[in-house]
């Protein structure tokens, strides 16, 4: 399985008074039949460009500006059914209860980084004279547009209803390295809030063992049996495999397992070179979904990790 494209099939526009996807995981419309037209037109994995509305709702420095882009997925809901307690008490603080109730899920969010007009990034499929038509029909960026969309500098924040973001997620990165396998941390040692001591460190690869297809906003495609994959490292396996579930209520069906891991690293700079070349393997064989995540055949992405020098045995049991 090859990775992403190098862009995104279509993104489109839509303004709002703000962007907060922590709180609010949806996409939403007035009209159900405007919600309706638009699941028509879009696919999975589809991109909207949010931009702050020319209205007194939106803070000054906000209006006109790029704010964050949302990755959906094609499916009818409704506004309660991704929102969070401060999010519908916003709604109904403001007296907008009854509005943008016919919604469509957001799966990932990436707010923008840096101060920048939306004439800059869509100077033709935007004019301001347009700006309700843009709100209820949702433009598609033009070829050239999205290029430009693509050198925004984003990062990755938490949606409501989704598994929140890994603290490790790398930040203020262009769009166009989003889905693309990330490079691995550098090593960085000393004084942080603690003190961390170099030393033997593994390279470990775990699976969700679970619906990953549910983790990820998608719905399963018939007898797919692909796998979503993590790679990481650490000098304690254990301690990390329970940071990596911490998130997940005790009642959820999903957890991370890690399966494999390889005999320990003399560094962590060391091991984090071995998870890099997993990283440029993986991207070939697997489906990169952005960072140290992928989707593919487990027993490929085993493959892959055994043919890493410093990994030709895997030491201690599965875990």
């Amino acid at each position: 399985m090859s990775g992403l494209a190098d862009k995104p099939r279509s993104i489109r526009l839509r303004s709002f008074y703000g962007f907060s996807p922590e709180e609010d995981g949806y996409l939403g419309w007035s009209e159900e039949g405007s919600r309706d037209r638009m699941l028509e037109l879009i696919e999975d994995g589809d991109l909207f460009l949010i931009y702050g509305a020319a209205s007194v709702e939106t803070s000054k420095n906000e209006r006109h500006r790029v704010l964050g882009f949302l990755q959906v997925e094609r499916r009818a809901i409704r506004d309660i059914d991704k929102m969070s307690a401060a999010g519908l008490k916003t709604k109904r603080d403001h007296g907008w209860a009854d509005k943008w109730g016919y919604a469509i899920p957001v799966v990932r969010a990436w707010r923008v980084d840096e101060p920048m007009l939306l004439e800059t990034i869509a100077p033709v499929t935007y004019r301001p004279e347009a700006g309700q038509a843009i709100a209820v029909w949702s433009p598609e960026l033009t070829p050239s547009e999205i290029d430009l969309a693509l050198k925004v500098r984003v990062t990755e924040v938490n949606v409501f209803g989704e598994p929140p973001v890994a603290e490790t997620e790398v930040k203020k990165i262009s769009l166009a390295e989003v889905f693309r396998p990330s490079k691995a941390f550098p090593g960085s040692f000393g004084e942080r809030t603690s003190i961390y001591e170099d030393g033997p460190t593994h390279l470990y690869l775990a699976r969700f063992e679970g619906d990953g297809f549910a983790m990820m906003g998608l719905s399963k495609p018939h007898l797919d049996k692909s796998a979503l994959i993590k790679i990481g490292v650490s000098n304690d396996v254990k301690r990390r495999l329970n940071e990596l579930n911490c998130g997940f209520p005790p009642a959820a069906k999903g957890r991370w397992k890690i399966e494999l891991k390889s005999e320990a690293y003399d560094s962590k700079a060391a091991a984090e070179v071995a998870e890099q070349t997993f990283k440029e393997a993986a991207a070939e064989r697997l489906q990169s979904l952005g960072g140290e995540f992928f989707r593919g055949d487990w027993t490929t992405a085993q493959s892959i990790l055994a043919s890493i020098p410093g990994v030709s045995r895997f030491g201690g049991k599965r875990r």
